[in-house]
């Protein structure tokens, strides 16, 4: 269409949500580091009562591992495609020249002739857009919110194995 304005917004809008899904899974992420490691460390510096010794061990486990995969829910991902030699596959249709982790791979000349293209056209600026946000959906769906639900997952089994191990102490 001549009027390209509903298509700019939905390109707008999509691309804003995807970077506010990005911060959200980032500061959920941080407070599931802050709250694992001080439990962890208040568990741990506890493990010496000898009642509460095995829940907290335990619920400590939970953390560990709650902790770990929070972690791996914030570290930047900045793969690129590379070619056989393990130089920047420009030409893959993963690449997208308005990634960091991917621009960062390629000389400033290369990248102006690669920003020019894409600007050239509406088309070509819609296409890159369209990987841009593709990209960010697939780093959010397969690599932030999959570790953040596996720390939630841990931290839950965690604390609820930790009750029923001190309900179980306490039964027998």
């Amino acid at each position: 269409p001549e009027d390209r304005t509903a298509v700019d917004n939905i390109i707008r809008i999509n691309h804003g949500n995807q970077m506010r899904l990005g911060l959200m899974a980032d500061a959920k992420a941080n407070i599931m580091i802050t709250v694992s490691s001080i439990v962890f460390s208040v568990t741990v510096a506890n493990l010496d009562n000898e009642v509460m010794r095995y829940p907290l061990f335990t619920f400590a486990f939970g953390c560990f591992f709650s902790l770990l995969f929070a972690i791996f829910a914030i570290i930047p991902k900045t793969d690129y495609p590379k070619t056989w030699d393990g130089d920047i596959d420009r030409k893959s249709p993963e690449f997208n020249p308005l990634f960091f982790g991917h621009f960062a791979h390629i000389d400033v000349d290369e990248y102006k002739d690669d920003y020019a293209t894409i600007l050239h056209t509406d088309d070509s600026i819609y296409d890159s857009m369209a990987g841009d946000i593709y990209g960010q959906g697939k780093v959010l769906a397969l690599t932030k919110y999959k570790y953040l639900k596996w720390s939630y997952t841990c931290f839950l089994w965690g604390m609820s194995s930790a009750i029923l191990v001190f309900i179980t102490q306490q039964i027998i």
